[in-house]
């Protein structure tokens, strides 16, 4: 089975709602969380497997526990999707479910799906973090994680939206880590204990994952410019090239633009002189 190309997963994203009307209605529980599976794909760069063809033999893959031929849902008691990153795992449930069942009939279960999978695989705890994806977060479950905090259990609640945007980084980023990754979960895992409040939690995560989208991008910011004046030299196409040449090249760039927005900068002669 091909894979989608990052890109066409982020605009899935999107569009959910374009995305699914693709499919039949009865598929289109299957066909999100797919979606999202081959999401975390793209974000950690791994190779995607669906039950399908998954193969034990790669150690650091995403893995969505449904399957393609026919579409169909990942089976009752196991979670989603698991995806085997470096030096540690997600744990992946993924629902459309927007009501005060989300908790109870998705998101609960989710914890017995983690434990099974670390009895089963000889897996530390604190080396399993379990994503709740949802369109929208409800506040039933909201109260159930920060009310009821389980210490051996890293619960990371996601919406689609923050799933894009994860997604988008790791689109522009060269270097993305695990690490890096494994930092974002961890500090959004202990944003849902600290938030008083469902609206707090969300403005939480949005000002975490911005924090987090400048560290990864200015990181690797000199790369990213040498790379792009590369591409505008090959597009100008002589052998001699002003810098100001350049710089009017990237100024005019969508993607150099949304990376200089991302970290809160702008792109001028200075970038240019440094990479010279």
């Amino acid at each position: 089975m091909s894979v989608p190309s990052s890109r066409v997963i982020l605009r899935g994203l999107k569009d959910l709602d374009g995305y699914l009307n693709q499919f039949n209605l009865s598929q289109q529980s299957a066909a999100f969380e797919r979606l999202i599976a081959e999401a975390l794909s793209s974000i950690l760069h791994l190779p995607f497997c669906t039950s399908d063809n998954n193969d034990s033999q790669i150690p650091n893959r995403v893995v969505w526990l449904g399957s393609t031929n026919p579409l169909s849902k990942a089976p009752s008691g196991k979670p989603d999707a698991i995806a085997h990153c470096c030096d540690f795992h997600l744990v992946i449930e993924a629902t459309m479910r927007t009501g005060s069942n989300q908790w109870s009939r998705e998101f609960a279960p989710s914890i017995r799906h983690c434990e099974d999978f670390c009895t089963d695989g000889g897996i530390s705890r604190r080396d399993a973090y379990v994503l709740l994806v949802c369109t929208q977060l409800h506040v039933d479950t909201y109260r159930s994680i920060r009310n009821h905090p389980r210490q051996e259990y890293r619960l990371v609640p996601l919406e689609v939206a923050d799933v894009e945007r994860i997604l988008q980084t790791s689109i522009l980023a060269f270097t993305l880590r695990h690490l890096e990754l494994r930092g974002l979960f961890h500090s959004l895992c202990d944003g849902i204990v600290a938030s008083p409040s469902l609206p707090h939690f969300r403005s939480s995560v949005n000002g975490s994952i911005a924090q987090w989208q400048k560290d990864v991008l200015r990181l690797e910011k000199t790369v990213f410019i040498g790379i792009k004046s590369y591409e505008a030299m090959r597009r100008i196409g002589r052998q001699h090239i002003g810098a100001t040449e350049i710089l009017q090249k990237l100024q005019k760039h969508p993607v150099v633009n949304q990376y200089f927005k991302l970290i809160d900068d702008k792109v001028g002669a200075d970038v240019i002189e440094r990479i010279s």
